[in-house]
């Protein structure tokens, strides 16, 4: 089952967080990023909504699976400023 669509509120720390793990990232137009993985996870991320799509032949894989933990707790613990 994928991981349905879900929204970053500090998209800067997300971004942090995937430069970590990710392996391959594309800068699409109107704030798109492209983040491809090894298990055939396509993450993008739109840094103006903060819109997160999971896509690819892994939408609901563990990686998947670990960045929208890690989202949940970034929108959890990360203050508004």
């Amino acid at each position: 089952m994928s991981i349905p669509t879900m929204t970053c509120s500090h998209v800067s720390v997300l971004k942090e967080y995937l430069s970590k793990i990710m392996t391959n990232l594309e800068a699409k137009p109107n704030g798109q990023l492209m983040y491809s993985f090894t298990d055939g996870l396509i993450l993008n991320v739109y840094e103006t909504t903060g819109r997160v799509v999971f896509q690819g032949t892994a939408p609901g894989g563990v990686i998947a699976a670990q960045i929208a933990a890690m989202i949940n707790q970034i929108n959890i613990l990360v203050p508004t400023p």
